[in-house]
């Protein structure tokens, strides 16, 4: 028999807890594939013999004192909706970035003149600033979103949770008006790194949660992140040609 299962769970925070259940159900005797997820947080499995909620609570008991615990099972159950592609959804990002327009605007208004370059630095820093804060707000969970698709995070899990703090960094550094050719070199490398995978992930027509704006906001991957990303690359790209 090879009887598919679905478990709903509780207890889980970060990409450790995915790592701990799904050890510790491969090490089960009936269990012949395991998948566990944080968003939504579930075991889905292969049995050799059925097992009950009671059954999956008592072997994962001796984890963290018991601390994961199964809400209810269902069979075959259907991933997490994602909602609908339009305005409505994408208003938190749009409202962002109508946000850092304002005060680039507010900027210019003071210094009486506007100039592009002094204006993609600021717009540029409040994006890395902004994007990142909602990142540290859940970074296990927004790690385990972003290896979803991100090429390097797939290959190197620990890069989800270093990405906030080179966005944080990034922002300062615009910001400050720190090694501007540097900055803008670094960015355009680790934002087209990000575009690929962007850009794979949208092109294989598969439902999947954008997480640039961490686990706040439930976003599908759409053009909308590939025209976010690639408009950062774009910009690094001309502020190392304008004139300095």
């Amino acid at each position: 028999m090879n009887l598919p299962q679905t478990f709903s769970l509780t207890g889980l925070s970060c990409g450790s807890c995915v790592a701990k259940i799904t050890t510790r159900l491969q090490q089960h005797p009936d269990i012949a594939e395991v998948t566990v997820t944080l968003d939504p947080a579930e075991a889905r499995i292969r049995t050799a013999a059925p097992l009950s909620d009671a059954d999956m609570v008592a072997w994962l008991a001796p984890l963290d004192n018991g601390r994961y615990q199964v809400v209810k099972s269902a069979v075959n159950a259907a991933p997490a909706a994602l909602p609908a592609k339009n305005a409505q959804t994408y208003r938190p990002l749009i409202i962002l970035l109508a946000y850092l327009l304002a005060i680039i605007a507010a900027s210019a208004w003071a210094q009486g003149s506007f100039h592009l370059g002094e204006a993609m630095r600021l717009f540029m820093g409040g994006f890395f600033i902004a994007f990142s804060f909602f990142k540290l707000l859940d970074l296990c969970g927004f790690a385990d979103a972003y290896r979803s698709y991100d090429l390097i995070a797939k290959a190197i899990p620990a890069y989800g949770f270093v990405y906030p703090f080179m966005e944080l960094g990034l922002g300062l550094a615009y910001l400050a008006n720190v090694q501007p050719t540097v900055v803008n070199a670094v960015t355009a490398v680790v934002m087209g790194v990000s575009l690929l995978g962007v850009l794979q992930a949208v092109l294989s027509k598969k439902t999947i949660r954008c997480a640039c704006l961490g686990t706040v906001f439930n976003l599908p991957m759409s053009t909308v992140t590939i025209i976010e990303d690639a408009l950062m690359v774009l910009m690094a790209i001309a502020a190392l040609l304008l004139p300095h």
